[in-house]
């Protein structure tokens, strides 16, 4: 086969990906069918039929016009109809039902048709195709053969070996000329990893194919529909009559049909490689199309329905297998990194004032631990080179770029070069890095780093065809795509890349920092136990891991808490189970309350305390508070009251959250630890002047930039168990709970925050108790007057529930690299109405944003492969090219609706456009 050498140098598969251009109707609603079938659009209540394509005279002797408006029984019959009316009345419609109508033809005879419906809102879709003569339904020949399948694919030893048997027994069910595996790499673009054919065919097998060559909308619907056959690439169209809805005015979406005409593009594309028909099956991975079996024959081949259901169902088991193998093959390496990193804690255990000492002796398992050939290891400034790294002064160089990008927990690259150009210089050593990082904030100028290196891997991609032949350009230098005419071998040599890192290495060197910053933590406190700071110093460092680890232990629980809710609007969840979840969710709400306290803790050691003003209705706070209450403390036979005097003014500015706050963890701990009696809330105000060291200040002489401050005294009285006279110093440090306070759930943070609150906002909390008798808590904060009363009273509104009516279908991008984060959102924000696409890093955003133009992102910060920070940057950098330009903006300098996107709000662990 002839093929030539050359190199990608404008235009890659990402780049492909941007120009893409392939119409969604041509793909969702081509006006047409292949002509092995029929389709009707029916009105869900008449079933009058709406639509029916043109060649349903070839089999009824009636054309498609003379059956708009008319009742289905008028063309099938009554009995046949009752049976679809049969299978209407299920609870649950399948929309890949099957079942079989015998109708009379135009020649007096009677055909059996494989029928298929499709429910939509308000109309359906029917399918018939004709049963073909040579369909049996000898269920024990299907199952023992289906069962030998199944056996040789479990047999399977490794990926590949499981790879070919797919394709094998997919060929010899099907009788194909050529069967391969399609898999999509990390870019998309598609590899073929295993192949069955006949010998005379020139093979495929490790031929790559540009990720343009299956474009989004088809994906798609590789996706949703497991099957997808076309029996003759050079069918002759049979078309809907009429062309467009008679009620919308719009093309028939027929994307859950089989019979679905094919994109023209597709043909094209098919016709140039010589294939006459085709049979693809999807393989799925979760939420992500992993690949695809495609069946290729060099002459029409109509597959009858009983063997497309098997490969259905193969598909489906195939792609558990070739997942369940994928993940064995991880293990195996997870397993091996688990001993490496235990090897290296248990080191650090042994001796964690030396932890360079300790890197550099295990400096073998390091390197193995990643698959690396080098490694630099930066400790508060020292640097200790092992194995096949650049020179010192380049690591230096290159480090001190490191952190002028955002500080991440974990950099990874297979390209240093792209984003760091001096790396050219030592390509043979380091083309690609991966870093880890830990920066502590108690102590300035203390970072410890650990870079691993890879060489430069010169690869040869070979490419069925040349890529850049899927675009055109036209006479004013625009590209566009275009079906590739060759699919001959053409090889592209890619430098100044290494080995791409793979997730389960990138988990291995996210655990090896947590291993690293254990060791770091128990240094520092080590080496600060001869400091006057020592306890102060080693508390910040204490919070600064717990405020990590608590984020770490955030995600997932967020996860679980929004899945449960989502499982409790489902009108489908058994009422046993409901008791269940109701129990997940409040344990993990109560988790989630310790895990937010520990959190505020660590931000208050670290002093990154701060307040957030706003004007608020001081009464309305109040009073919500004692609603809050006012059920759960008759659940305990008290009697709650409150009392606020006409000193305590309505409106007032100042943090309403952390007043709040306080609120209720005094009054949750006085109904906590009262058994009988009362609780009361008790609030008055006066002027802050008053309190200012005895010395009445005259308000006229003040400065006009000082606003009028009130202190609000807010006492919370409880006739419970008090506090013995031993532990009154102590319940407001940190961790420290009473005798009576450790027989209940909590972390004893609860005092020690709304302490610092109340501090924060000028004031204090003190305490008075009785062992036996009760307590009072007295809680002082000093607020702002309002210089003038402006605020909305907001109302309280029902939880949203779904887009009004009306408006348009919004397109929400989802940036985040945890799936499980991943499939919350993009569950919850669909449940809702809108058009969600999800990707993995910021390298997959921009190309997204580029083809889909979505007009909210919402983008994660700390993301393998490039972070939310620098994704931020590079597509606020395109919108500032694109506006100056002009390219999509209008005459008032707008740009349009199809390319804008917009900020909304900011979060503390994603940035939100």
């Amino acid at each position: 086969m002839p093929y030539k050498i050359t190199k990608l140098s404008q235009i890659t598969p990402l780049t492909l990906t941007s120009l893409e251009e392939c119409s969604e109707e041509s793909v969702y609603a081509p006006g047409h069918i292949q002509p092995h079938g029929i389709v009707l659009l029916m009105q869900g209540n008449s079933l009058n039929i709406l639509q029916a394509s043109e060649n349903v005279e070839q089999f009824f002797g009636i054309s498609a016009e003379e059956l708009l408006g008319q009742p289905l029984p008028g063309l099938l019959g009554h009995d046949q109809v009752q049976k679809i009316v049969r299978y209407l009345n299920q609870e649950q419609l399948n929309i890949h039902n099957s079942f079989d109508l015998k109708i009379p033809l135009k020649d007096g005879k009677h055909q059996t048709f494989r029928s298929t419906l499709h429910q939509l809102p308000d109309q359906l879709i029917l399918e018939l195709e004709p049963q073909l003569t040579t369909e049996n339904n000898h269920s024990i020949d299907f199952y023992q053969r289906l069962q030998t399948v199944i056996l040789n694919f479990r047999s399977a030893i490794d990926l590949s070996d499981l790879a070919q048997t797919i394709a094998r027994e997919v060929k010899a069910l099907t009788g194909f000329d050529r069967v391969m595996i399609y898999r999509f790499e990390a870019d998309e673009h598609g590899v073929v990893i295993a192949e069955e054919k006949e010998s005379y065919l020139e093979s495929y097998l490790g031929l790559h194919y540009p990720a343009i060559d299956i474009p989004v909308p088809a994906r798609k619907l590789f996706y949703r529909n497991w099957i997808r056959q076309i029996p003759n690439i050079n069918y002759t169209p049979a078309r809907l009559i009429p062309t467009k809805h008679p009620v919308t005015g719009t093309p028939q979406d027929l994307s859950a049909c089989v019979l679905r005409g094919v994109s023209p593009y597709h043909t094209e594309y098919l016709q140039n490689m010589g294939v006459a028909g085709t049979l693809t099956i999807s393989l799925i991975d979760d939420r992500r199309l992993w690949g695809l079996i495609a069946c290729h024959h060099y002459s029409p081949r109509l597959v009858d329905y009983e063997t497309r259901k098997t490969c259905e169902f193969l598909g489906q088991f195939a792609s558990i297998e070739l997942v369940h193998q994928q993940e064995l093959e991880l293990n195996v390496y997870r397993a091996q990194a688990k001993t490496i990193q235990d090897q290296l804690q248990q080191a650090f255990r042994g001796d964690s004032n030396f932890i360079e000492q300790v890197l550099t002796e295990n400096a073998s398992q390091l390197l193995d631990l990643v698959h690396a050939q080098g490694a630099a290891i930066l400790l508060d400034g020292g640097l200790t080179l092992v194995g096949k790294t650049p020179s010192e002064a380049e690591v230096g160089a290159l480090m001190e770029w490191l952190l002028q990008q955002n500080k991440e927990r974990v950099f990874a690259t297979a390209s240093l070069s792209q984003l760091y150009p001096q790396a050219k210089q030592f390509k043979e050593r380091a083309s690609g890095v991966l870093a880890i990082s830990i920066f502590l904030s108690y102590a300035k100028q203390k970072s410890y780093h650990i870079l691993w290196f890879r060489p430069e891997q010169i690869q040869t991609i070979n490419w069925a065809g040349n890529p850049q032949d899927a675009v055109s350009i036209d006479e004013i230098g625009k590209m566009h795509l275009c079906p590739r005419k060759s699919f001959e071998l053409w090889q592209e040599t890619v430098r100044q890349m290494s080995y791409p890192w793979q997730i389960a290495e990138l988990e291995a060197a996210a655990e090896m920092r947590h291993i690293l910053m254990l060791a770091v933590l128990e240094f520092s406190q080590a080496a600060l136990e001869h400091a006057a700071e020592r306890a102060a110093i080693a508390n910040r460092a204490k919070s600064q891991f717990l405020a990590n680890m608590s984020h770490e232990l955030r995600t997932p629980l967020n996860a679980i808490l929004g899945f449960t809710q989502l499982m409790n609007r489902s009108p489908y969840i058994p009422e046993e189970f409901q008791e269940h979840l109701g129990i997940i969710t409040r344990s993990g709400e109560h988790l989630l309350t310790l895990i937010d306290d520990v959190l505020q803790m660590s931000r208050i050691e670290a002093g990154q305390l701060v307040l957030s003003r706003s004007c608020f209705n001081l009464h309305r706070l109040l009073g919500s508070i004692n609603e809050m209450f006012s059920i759960k403390a008759p659940e305990k036979g008290l009697h709650l009251s409150s009392e606020w005097d006409a000193t305590v003014p309505r409106y007032v500015c100042g943090d309403q959250a952390k007043l709040r706050q306080i609120l209720i963890n005094l009054l949750g701990n006085a109904i906590k630890f009262t058994t009988a009696g009362k609780i009361v809330l008790r609030g008055r105000a006066f002027s802050s002047d008053d309190m200012s060291s005895g010395t009445n200040r005259d308000r006229a002489t003040n400065p006009p930039d000082i606003k009028p401050t009130i202190t609000l005294c807010l006492e919370v009285e409880d006739t419970g168990s008090g506090i013995s006279s031993s532990d009154l110093g102590s319940i407001f440090d940190a961790f420290r709970q009473t005798n009576r306070g450790r027989h209940d759930r909590g972390t004893g943070l609860g005092l020690s925050i709304s302490r610092e609150f109340a501090r924060l906002m000028g004031g204090d909390i003190t305490v008075r108790s009785t062992l036996d008798q009760g307590s009072t808590f007295t809680c002082q904060v000093v607020l702002e007057l309002p210089e003038s009363v402006d605020l909305e009273e907001p109302e309280i509104s029902d939880r949203i529930i779904g887009i009004e009516p009306g408006q348009p279908i919004y397109r929400i991008l989802v940036v985040e690299d945890v799936p499980e984060n991943r499939q919350l959102l993009v569950t919850l924000l669909e449940s809702v109405g809108f058009d969600v696409c999800a990707v993995e890093n910021g390298v997959e955003a921009i190309a997204r944003w580029q083809t889909w133009h979505p007009d909210l992102i919402l983008m994660d910060i700390q993301m393998p492969v490039m972070d939310g920070y620098e994704a931020t940057r590079q597509i606020r950098a395109q919108q500032s090219l694109v506006m100056s330009h002009g390219s999509s903006a209008d005459n008032s300098g707008q740009m349009s609706q199809g390319q804008k996107t917009n900020y909304t709000h900011h979060c503390p662990n994603c940035l939100c456009f």
